[in-house]
């Protein structure tokens, strides 16, 4: 029986930590295959476009991990804002591991907005992905389409701002602080009033 290829997931893992810590630009090729210990061929046969599809397939895979964790946590009984604060203390964790760490997808998506098409949809797709969790949970909580998809997007981009912040400044306080914002805008957030356009 011939033994599973792991040199796939262990170039995205190394390149998942490499982009976050680093950046993409300042990631090359020759670092991620020393610390996947894969050599130049595996990663051309897994990813022929080189080390932008790589780093699509990183944000791709770490978006539906996201993805997932917050649609467990949101199928529960646990009202909205609970579950953003696991997520956000998550976060926290992270950086409280690594100042370097944060979001796994914003330092990739951010430098490839105009280098990439490629990337730049992976990216766009994995964020798409998250609201689109949140906005799912809010419409079963009683609030319209629109302000059901307005509200989970306002709350992913207070949790990517705060993020961004947080690294730059070297502290906690902006992702900390991103909780009030987001109470916030759960709490004004219009419910739907059945039997009406509203």
């Amino acid at each position: 029986m011939p033994r599973p290829d792991r040199s796939r997931a262990r170039l995205i893992e190394t390149s998942a930590v490499l982009f976050r810590r680093q950046g993409y630009a300042a990631t090359g090729i020759n670092q991620i295959l020393e610390g996947a210990a894969v050599k130049a061929g595996s990663l051309y046969h897994h990813f022929p476009q080189g080390k932008q599809e790589l780093a699509a397939a990183v944000v791709e895979d770490a978006g539906r991990n996201i993805e997932n964790l917050l649609r467990r946590a949101l199928a529960g009984d646990k009202p909205v804002a609970n579950v953003v604060d696991l997520w956000i203390d998550l976060l926290a964790a992270g950086l409280a591991g690594d100042e370097r760490d944060g979001c796994p997808i914003e330092p990739i998506a951010t430098e490839a907005v105009n280098a990439s098409p490629l990337i730049r949809h992976a990216s766009a797709r994995a964020f798409a992905s998250w609201s689109a969790a949140l906005a799912e949970r809010l419409r079963a909580d009683g609030l319209s389409e629109d302000a059901a998809e307005q509200t989970s997007l306002a709350v992913v981009a207070l949790i990517e701002g705060a993020l961004l912040l947080s690294r730059v400044h070297g502290t906690m306080n902006a992702l900390e602080a991103t909780r009030i914002g987001v109470y916030a805008v759960l709490d004004s957030a219009p419910k739907h009033v059945p039997g009406t356009d509203q």
